[in-house]
């Protein structure tokens, strides 16, 4: 089969980047994606479902968090990908994050050009016809609860954190947000606007794109340093695509694994490998990094929240004591957490039900990497986040950790927390919040970097194009690109860099 691109991962990137390319109705585009095409009324869609691990939408990665930790690491494979098994927050990086880009030599990335691309893509119900800074008429509904739409607990959450120093902000997507506010989410009611159901529902009856869920991509197929196509297992067969360019959108995990197994990698640990080198870039698979994030648990109070209401509606962005720009710390609160489907959590905390502040690190410092540690495909790569091995993301967990407790016990949640749990200690102690920090940290799911941005350079993998560097035909197209994470969850930046790489590829 001959196309003129085809993406590899119909995920948040690819779905977006392959409807925008095939606007074009003189340029073919195939998407293959590794996992099902859910149907529209699938349950996986509801808000309610975000507990994905270990079925046919998940990877089944594990991951190495700490030196002395190991969690599964759920990754979402299905078509729409992370944006369809994810839990719908739709905010945006700072735009300081995007000028780092900028000053990095990416100059194609600035805010100003970051601003045009989200608001290309969002359909904001309730800033989209007022605010220059936010779109109309884009795929994807982005909404924000209202003041009557909170729930009891929810509207003392919001009482604890204005009364223990955060302010208010109606739009945490403004440039120049802080403090507490609704969260922005696509969804539409309580179901997730996922970028399957937004901009492929847009695009399936174009005769120039087609899908193909459930086939894996073994390898790009290089002539020299040329990409000429993907080598793919379909319906049990072995078939190679031949492509005019070939776009990796696998993410921060699987893009680089299928780098490495193209030869495009360390020339020295693909040797090792039984892998033929073809380009030698030392980057691929380096600068992994991820939110940590720490749950403080807490009983449920005297009042309760039925689980058919939302589990969370407010977040608050705030700066840390030890921050070095804006932004750099996230709180919110999950009004129940129902621990029948997490029976070991259940033993542990003794109930059934539990309410849960969460404060996460959203500039951190620490870094790991991905590599493959065989050349077989169907064997995972190896996973080191090696979170906390920077002392300040510890540091900012321990305030954070006491900020969560500071909004649970003030007199406004009176009603809704009991006594803390797993963590009876001292609040005040440094090291005993420390070692709880160091104990529980999880990241949140969110790997970015891994093909980093950058001019060529033994730091690198695509340049401010996205092209791979010392490869013709071949970009990277996801959150891998990232040089630094930004601080929001990235789901809508990974939308809007498929955004940006539509307009450097041609399209719109």
């Amino acid at each position: 089969m001959d196309v003129d691109v085809v993406i590899v991962g119909a995920g948040s990137a690819g779905v977006a980047l392959g409807t925008r390319l095939s606007q074009e109705p003189d340029r073919s585009v195939l998407l293959v994606e590794a996992g099902p095409d859910l149907p529209p009324n699938d349950p996986a869609h509801d808000l309610s479902t975000v507990s994905f691990a270990l079925t046919d939408t998940d990877w089944a990665l594990r991951a190495e968090v700490t030196a002395d930790r190991t969690l599964d690491y759920p990754q979402g494979k299905c078509v729409g990908g992370g944006s369809s098994v994810n839990g719908a927050l739709a905010f945006r990086g700072a735009p300081e994050d995007f000028e780092s880009w900028r000053s990095e030599g990416c100059p194609s990335w600035g805010w100003e050009q970051m601003l045009e691309s989200f608001c290309r893509l969002e359909h904001d119900v309730d800033f989209g016809k007022t605010s220059p800074d936010h779109g109309g008429g884009g795929p994807v509904p982005v909404v924000r609860w209202s003041t009557r739409e909170l729930t009891d607990v929810q509207v003392a959450f919001r009482e604890s954190c204005l009364a223990t120093g955060f302010p208010w902000t109606d739009d945490h997507n403004a440039p120049s947000s802080t403090g507490v506010g609704p969260l922005p989410m696509n969804r539409s009611g309580k179901q997730r606007m996922s970028t399957a159901l937004t901009y492929l529902a847009q695009a399936r009856s174009r005769p120039n794109l087609q899908l193909w869920p459930g086939t894996r991509v073994l390898r790009v197929e290089l002539d020299g340093s040329r990409a000429t196509g993907v080598t793919v297992e379909r319906d049990g067969a072995v078939e190679t695509v031949t492509a005019g360019e070939v776009v990796l959108s696998a993410g921060s995990l699987q893009s680089p694994a299928l780098l490495w197994r193209s030869g495009i990698g360390p020339a020295d640990r693909l040797t090792a490998l039984g892998i033929r080198p073809v380009v030698d870039l030392p980057a691929v698979g380096a600068n992994l990094h991820d939110h940590p994030g720490v749950f403080l648990f807490v009983a449920p109070g005297r009042s309760r929240s039925p689980f058919s209401e939302p589990q969370y509606q407010l977040g608050a962005r705030y700066d840390s004591a030890k921050a070095t720009a804006v932004n750099d710390m996230f709180l919110s609160m999950m009004s129940y957490w129902d621990l029948t489907g997490s029976p070991d959590f259940q033993a542990m905390l003794g109930m059934d039900s539990v309410v849960v502040l969460t404060c996460g690190v959203h500039q951190p410092e620490s870094r790991g990497e991905v590599a493959l540690i065989s050349a077989d495909p169907t064997i995972p790569p190896a996973v080191h986040l090696n979170l906390l091995s920077e002392r300040r993301d510890t540091d900012r967990l321990v305030e954070g950790v006491r900020r969560c407790a500071a909004v649970a016990g003030h007199e406004a949640m009176a009603d809704f927390v009991g006594d803390r749990l797993l963590f009876d200690g001292d609040i005040d102690d440094d090291a005993a919040v420390a070692g709880y920090v160091r104990a529980v940290v999880a990241p949140w799911y969110h790997p970015v970097g891994t093909c980093r941005m950058g001019p060529a350079g033994p730091d690198t993998v695509v340049g401010d194009d996205l092209r791979v560097h010392g490869v013709d035909r071949l970009r990277v197209v996801d959150a891998s690109i990232m040089p630094t994470i930004v601080r929001s969850p990235p789901n809508l930046t990974t939308i809007a860099i498929a955004e940006q790489a539509a307009q450097l590829m041609g399209a719109g």
